[in-house]
């Protein structure tokens, strides 16, 4: 009999995780991250690639994701591409400016800017710039860790540091880098794809 009632209790626990496996059809906290974009009054393009893997998409300014004055300078209405690729798989959310600007590897600015951005990735402490020089493409970035939980206050926060910086070393990459800065560089946005895992571009 307690036989009967062990396989019985065994069948019922694996179906129950069956069921739930395949219930899932999106990552773990990308409700969630789509839920904080909304509740900021951010208007957002996902697609879950995978059962782990996601990526958001909006366009905004520093002023409208609730982003304050940097530095007593008040935040500007530059309009940037903001990206958010999450995964279960690395437990990270990375936040990015897509296309913050570009400058080609054969312009005449380009080791200036190279130079100008190990120099500001050596003073920030949340952030740092990426320039691939395959493609000119400069990116702001931040990694926010989700391995314990996803944290809606530390997302509102890695949102708002990385557009302040935008904001803040915007005229100065301009200058450097003599090419536009924010949403003019960047291609038109469109529902994302799937996406590399941080840490695996």
């Amino acid at each position: 009999m307690r036989t009967t009632i062990l396989s019985g209790g065994l069948s019922l626990a694996m179906a129950l995780a069956s069921s739930t496996a395949s219930a899932q059809t999106e990552p773990r906290y990308f409700g969630q991250i789509r839920a904080e974009l909304q509740a900021m009054g951010l208007s957002a393009q996902c697609a879950a690639a995978t059962a782990q893997s996601g990526s958001c998409r909006v366009s905004t300014t520093a002023l409208a994701a609730g982003a304050g004055p940097s530095d007593g300078a008040p935040a500007s209405n530059r309009r940037y591409i903001v990206g958010f690729d999450y995964s279960d798989v690395t437990d990270t959310v990375y936040v990015f400016v897509d296309h913050y600007t570009t400058v080609a590897r054969s312009a005449a600015t380009a080791d200036a800017l190279a130079r100008r951005l190990l120099d500001l990735n050596w003073e920030m402490l949340v952030g740092k710039f990426e320039w691939s020089p395959a493609s000119g493409e400069v990116r702001l970035g931040a990694v926010l860790n989700t391995d314990s939980n996803f944290d809606r206050r530390a997302f509102r926060g890695v949102l708002r540091t990385v557009l302040r910086l935008a904001d803040r070393y915007a005229d100065d990459i301009a200058r450097v880098g003599g090419a536009a800065v924010g949403d003019s560089t960047a291609p038109a946005a469109a529902a994302p794809t799937a996406a590399a895992a941080p840490g695996t571009r």
